[in-house]
């Protein structure tokens, strides 16, 4: 038949719903399930083989791992599959008047999506962006994993030694991450610790300035702490074990950076992924981490028309809300969109502040307007996206004179 066929797939894990309909929008085939494997699909032609293969279009949810799969065999197969954002799916069903939720329900609403054309294909990075993706996400997961637990670690320190970070400012120093996997707590300190012993472990680190006064200080104040004792066993235990994983989770983080590197700067010099790091390395205060979140969630700049659309896919506009006469004041951003480049560009924006001289004059013009000081460095993480879009789109180097246009001064009467 020459009809068009439209197919929405409910994914799920094991199997998947299909719904099937047809130009008309009439169900051409009852619901059905199919596995989320090759026989799955098999499965899907074979009930579908009247229809030609170029006359199938089929749509389904990108909130899962499982539509990858899915999506690239029937690619491979020469048929048309739209990637769709869940929150377009769920307001066109509900706009649709559905009132339950079920799974061939969710089908035939992507099917009937689709069949509007009133949607757009989510966009698909390449392999290697797919790869700094990945790396990026894993990344960021381990650093938040690191600072959950440093913060644990301060809390049962301030317990167990609270005279610890008195002594040694930074506790989570290579130095003293090994003492306090050696003596947990004070009541450990004070029972097993000695002077030629820490005095030991401070050589072990290179530029460690610590030496016997700094060990008999914190043997001192280890007799003398204010700790009661309790539960020195199973708490020193927590912190060593703690300590353990941050140290693991710390060269894991290293290991990764170092495969970031290698995607974003590699030894080819032809290599678009460098020509792209070496421009956006380019503006003073912009570091790899934020190259790397801003490539991986990004990719390819030219597929934003403006730099507008690009900080709206970022979710760096303002949530406004107005009913009537009632207007929301101080409106916050919507917070949509990759939260991790968010961050990472807000922590550029604090960094160029202090080492990219033009950066930091655009910001203290905002502050001297009144601007809070928050809402001026997300107006210099804007800035930044918006410099990091032009500079990809147009191939071309940090120019502060092209992104702060001078004003000319007025000629005399």
């Amino acid at each position: 038949m020459d009809q068009k066929v439209y197919l929405g797939i409910d994914l799920a894990k094991g199997t998947s719903r299909v719904a099937a309909l047809g130009e008309d929008g009439d169900e051409i085939e009852s619901p059905f399930n199919i596995s989320n494997s090759k026989e799955g699909i098999e499965k899907l032609l074979s009930k579908l083989n009247s229809y030609k293969k170029e006359n199938l279009v089929v749509g389904m949810e990108v909130s899962s791992n499982y539509w990858e799969n899915m999506c690239s065999y029937l690619r491979q197969k020469d048929i048309l599959c739209i990637l769709l954002n869940p929150y377009q799916v769920k307001k066109y069903r509900q706009a649709l008047g559905s009132k339950i939720k079920t799974d061939s329900i969710d089908a035939a609403a992507i099917a009937q999506l689709v069949r509007t054309k009133k949607c757009e294909s989510i966009y698909i990075s390449d392999d290697k962006v797919l790869e700094l993706r990945e790396l990026v996400r894993i990344e960021h997961s381990f650093k938040r994993r690191v600072k959950d637990l440093k913060r644990s670690v301060l809390a049962l320190l301030y317990l167990t030694f609270p005279e610890y970070t008195e002594i040694i400012s930074y506790p989570f120093s290579k130095v003293s991450m090994y003492i306090l996997s050696k003596y947990t707590t004070s009541f450990h300190m004070a029972k097993d610790g000695t002077v030629g012993r820490l005095v030991k472990i401070f050589r072990r680190y290179q530029g460690c300035n610590f030496g016997a006064d700094k060990a008999k200080e914190l043997i001192a104040a280890a007799k003398d702490s204010f700790y009661s004792g309790q539960a020195s066993k199973s708490r020193g235990i927590s912190i060593s074990m703690q300590i353990e994983e941050i140290t693991s989770l710390s060269d894991k983080i290293k290991d990764i950076e170092l495969e970031i590197k290698s995607i974003l700067d590699p030894d080819d010099p032809k290599d678009g992924n460098r020509l792209n790091y070496d421009i956006l390395n380019s503006i003073k205060g912009v570091g790899i981490g934020t190259i790397a979140a801003f490539i991986a969630a990004v990719g390819d700049v030219s597929r934003f028309s403006n730099s507008d659309k690009l900080v709206s896919f970022i979710g760096f506009y303002p949530n406004i809300f107005e009913s009537g006469k009632y207007k929301k004041k101080n409106p916050t951003i919507v917070k949509a969109g990759p939260k991790d480049l968010r961050y990472m560009l807000y922590m550029s924006g604090v960094a160029a502040v202090k080492h990219n001289s033009h950066l930091k004059k655009y910001y203290h013009d905002m502050v001297s307007e009144g601007m809070p000081a928050k809402k001026a460095l997300i107006k210099v993480a804007v800035k930044i996206a918006r410099m990091m879009y032009s500079m990809l789109k147009h191939k071309s180097y940090y120019d502060p004179c092209r992104v702060f246009l001078q004003q000319a001064p007025a000629v005399a009467a």
